[in-house]
C-alpha cells in the first residue's frame, strides 16, 4: 500500500508541476505570450479650462473655486466631486484636471468662496461634453489618454441675496 501511495504522490506531483508550468507559459499568455493579466480599471485624464467674468461688466473674477463633478448614472440626482479644486487667477483663468474612469460628460462647478473680497457671485455648474473628442497621449493598456475642452468665457451672476446687511 505504501508503494502505491508513494508512486501515486510522485506522479501527481509531476503532473501538477507540468500543468502549472504550461498554464503559466501558454494558458494565460504569460511569459512567452503577448497578453498578460492586468488588475485595475480603465482611466483617463480630463482637462477643462475657461475664464470666469462678471455678468454685469465682464471683469475677470479671481478666487472662484472650480472642481470637476460627475453623476454615477443618468438617474442619479446628486453630483460627486472627482478632482482637486483649483481657483481662478487674477485674470479669471482656471484649468481643472481629473484623472478618473472614462466618461462622455462631466461638469465643472464654479463657486465663489472668498465672500465679498472680489464681489459676491452665485454658483454655477457648467457641462463639459467630451463625447465628440478623441483621446490623445494614450499610455496604453488601461490608460485611455486625455481629453481637453475649452469652456470659453463663463459669466457669473452677482449674488445680491447673500450680501451682508
Amino acid at each position: 500500500m505504501a508503494v502505491i501511495s508513494r508512486a501515486y504522490t510522485k506522479i501527481l506531483a509531476a503532473l501538477l508541476t507540468w500543468l502549472g508550468f504550461t498554464g503559466a507559459v501558454t494558458g494565460c499568455n504569460g511569459i512567452f505570450g503577448e497578453n498578460y493579466s492586468e488588475y485595475g480599471s480603465p482611466s483617463a485624464t480630463f482637462r477643462a479650462k475657461g475664464v470666469v467674468v462678471s455678468e454685469t461688466d465682464d471683469t475677470p473674477i479671481e478666487g472662484i473655486r472650480a472642481v470637476f463633478l460627475n453623476k454615477n448614472d443618468s438617474s442619479d440626482e446628486h453630483f460627486h466631486e472627482i478632482s482637486n479644486a483649483v481657483y481662478s487667477s487674477n485674470n479669471g483663468n482656471f484649468n481643472v484636471v481629473s484623472y478618473s474612469f472614462p466618461q462622455d460628460v462631466l461638469y465643472v462647478e464654479l463657486t465663489d468662496i472668498d465672500g465679498e473680497e472680489n464681489g459676491l457671485f452665485a454658483g454655477k455648474v457648467v457641462e463639459a461634453d467630451f463625447r465628440n473628442m478623441e483621446y490623445t497621449k494614450s499610455g496604453g493598456h488601461w490608460d485611455f489618454g486625455q481629453k481637453e475642452i475649452n469652456l470659453g468665457t463663463i459669466k457669473m451672476t452677482p449674488d445680491n441675496n447673500n450680501a451682508p446687511e
